[in-house]
This record gives C-alpha cells, structure tokens and sequence, in this order.
C-alpha cells in the first residue's frame, strides 16, 4: 500500500549549528516533486540572507517562540509572534537577523506555465506579510466546536501559485476531522504548546502519530485525516496546501 504519510519529530533532532551559528536541514527529502520544505535553526546574533528565486513561490512560517528582525526593501518586520512572509520573488533580497533563539520553516514550490500567467494578470501583493492575529477567520464543517480556523493565503488570486495556508487551533477533545481531499498535498506544522494526534486513513488502514510543536508532517491528497486533541491538551497548527491540478507545464 502507498504511503500516505509522512512525519518529522523536531525533539529527535540533533541541531548541528555551523561557524555562524546556523543550522538549516530539509525536511521529508524526496517526498515530493514539486514541493521542499526547509527547517532553520538560530542562534541569537546570527544572520541569514536566503537566496532569491525568480519562477518558485516561498513562503515563511515562523513559530512566535523566538524574536528576529526581517530587512527587505519595504523596511523591518518584527518577527515575534506567529507570523507568515513571503518576498516578492527575485524582485528584492531579503535577511533575517536572531535577536534571539530561533527556528521557522521555509518552503519553496514550483510554479508552472498557467501560475506564471496567473501571476502576471493579477496575485497577492508581494512582500506578504502577515501575523496570527491579523487573519481572518472563517467556519469549516470539519472543525470541532470551538476551534478557531483563520486564513493566511486562500482562493484564486490570494494564494501564492498554488500554495494556499491557514490556521488551525483548539483543544480539549477538538481540532479538525476531516476527509480526504484529492485536489491538494497537505503539510501541517505544529505551533505553540500543542499536544495532539494526527491519524491518517480510515478503519484497518489508519496510522496516528504524536505531535508535538515544531513537528511537521506531510499527508498526499487522498486520505482521510484527523488532527485531534485529547482531553485537556491543545491542538494548534499551520496547514499549508498544494493543489495537484497542474494547468499549465
């Protein structure tokens, strides 16, 4: 049976920072096509200045445990609290300075001939930055009651390429119980002080997974899946998505 999910334990990694105080690994090598995700590690002085891509959409999410300072060319971010950042392709560099301790996820796509088209007729103004606290919220039938969902990049012209993010949070025996959805890989990014387990498939073919913040996973379209909190613990989490419609080549 194909595998149909993934995971990354972030507790059982062993950071191996560089002379500047910077570690960088990709996480789940291989699991995808079109699609990488990358880990930082830093430690508090440290700089990075990423590279710049002109035909793949890259996206930030950082996890609000640390504090660092984003420079580009429409000045500084103050990188705090949960927050997302995406450049404006190869139009700008970009840096990143520690202020403290700190890790965040990087994930680069692919774009195709119809994404391209798609963004010179009309996209997302980039740079994009957002926090936590500045998404708005919408209702989804697969939430549990009183879990909060908000939107980060979502819908035709708000997503970037054909990534499209979200929030997830909730807790005491809620989160998202959701089935599979064909049209879109999935990668979830635990946040906070979450608690909470993951279970793909259904019936005899169902496999769970502990998660716990900083851990990341990865589900391919299809299956169904739950990301649940027991009694007491908390389920908080980034969803990003990929739609496997290619338009264009």
């Amino acid at each position: 049976m194909k595998k149909n999910v993934y995971v990354y334990y972030d507790r059982s990694y062993v950071r191996n920072y560089d002379e500047k105080g910077i570690d960088v690994m990709e996480l789940l090598p291989g699991t995808h096509d079109e699609v990488r995700a990358y880990k930082y590690f830093m430690k508090a002085g440290s700089v990075v200045t990423p590279e710049i891509f002109k035909d793949k959409s890259v996206l930030y999410i950082f996890d609000g445990k640390g504090d660092a300072i984003l420079k580009d060319e429409e000045g500084e971010r103050r990188l705090n609290t949960v927050c997302f950042y995406a450049p404006d392709y190869n139009k700008a560099s970009y840096s990143i300075y520690a202020v403290t301790d700190l890790a965040f996820i990087k994930v680069v796509a692919d774009m195709d001939s119809h994404d391209k088209e798609m963004m010179a007729n009309s996209r997302l103004h980039l740079p994009f930055f957002r926090r936590e606290s500045q998404c708005d919220r919408y209702d989804q039938d697969c939430k549990t009651p009183g879990t909060i969902s908000r939107t980060v990049l979502f819908g035709e012209f708000d997503r970037l390429g054909r990534l499209t993010c979200g929030i997830c949070q909730g807790g005491n025996c809620g989160g998202t119980v959701e089935k599979g959805h064909p049209e879109v890989d999935q990668w979830n990014f635990a946040l906070g002080d979450s608690d909470y387990q993951l279970t793909v498939g259904s019936q005899e073919d169902a496999v769970t997974y502990d998660r716990r913040a900083g851990d990341w996973d990865y589900i391919p379209a299809g299956p169904d899946h739950n990301l649940y909190a027991g009694s007491g613990k908390t389920v908080h989490y980034v969803w990003v998505e990929f739609n496997t419609y290619k338009r264009g080549k």
